[in-house]
């Protein structure tokens, strides 16, 4: 199975943009709560170091982005006991 890479973006024409609203336009479909968690674990960084969600952008900035499923991307299944519990 092979893993997705993070990807690099560069910042250009974003200067003074919050983290967090940044990264809400450019993962759509993401829910907002992941996003946060992604920032809360260190997984997404502004030129190699940990970011906070109000942390400013400023033209230049290379953000570290990891891979994230959208919402759309792998359906939820409710688990078979519980399927089986409905149907008792």
């Amino acid at each position: 199975m092979k893993t997705s890479q993070a990807r690099k973006v560069t910042i250009e024409d974003a200067a003074g943009q919050r983290l967090d609203n940044f990264l809400m336009g450019l993962l759509k479909g993401v829910p907002r709560s992941r996003v946060y968690q992604m920032i809360r674990r260190g997984e997404v960084r502004i030129n190699g170091g940990r970011a906070r969600p109000d942390s400013r952008l400023a033209d230049g900035d290379e953000l570290r982005v990891p891979p994230a499923l959208t919402s759309g991307t792998a359906p939820a299944r409710p688990n078979k006991r519980f399927l089986d519990e409905l149907q008792a």
